[in-house]
C-alpha cells in the first residue's frame, strides 16, 4: 500500500494501491480546501503499485481542477 499524501492547489491527495504483484487496485483519499474528506475507488486495476498511485493522483488533480466529477466519490469525515 502506498499512502504518501501530496498537496495540489490546496487539496490533499493520498493515493492508495492495494494488491499483489501484477494486480493493484487504485484508490484515492482526497481532502478539499474546506477540509471535507472523501474516498474514491476502486478506480481500476494496474500492473504495478506505482501505476495505480499515479492514476489516483491524476484523478485527484482532475477533480481539484474541476475537470472531472467522479461518481465513485463517497463523502467521509469532515476534518473540522
Amino acid at each position: 500500500m502506498h499512502a504518501v499524501p501530496i498537496l495540489y492547489k490546496g487539496w490533499t491527495l493520498t493515493p492508495l494501491a492495494v494488491g499483489t504483484i501484477g494486480s493493484f487496485a487504485s484508490m484515492l483519499v482526497i481532502v478539499d480546501p474546506d477540509g471535507d474528506r472523501r474516498a474514491m475507488g476502486p478506480l481500476g486495476d494496474f500492473r504495478t503499485e506505482v501505476e495505480a498511485c499515479e492514476f489516483a493522483i491524476d484523478c485527484g488533480q482532475r477533480i481539484a481542477d474541476g475537470r472531472d466529477h467522479h461518481k465513485n466519490f463517497v463523502k467521509r469525515w469532515p476534518l473540522h
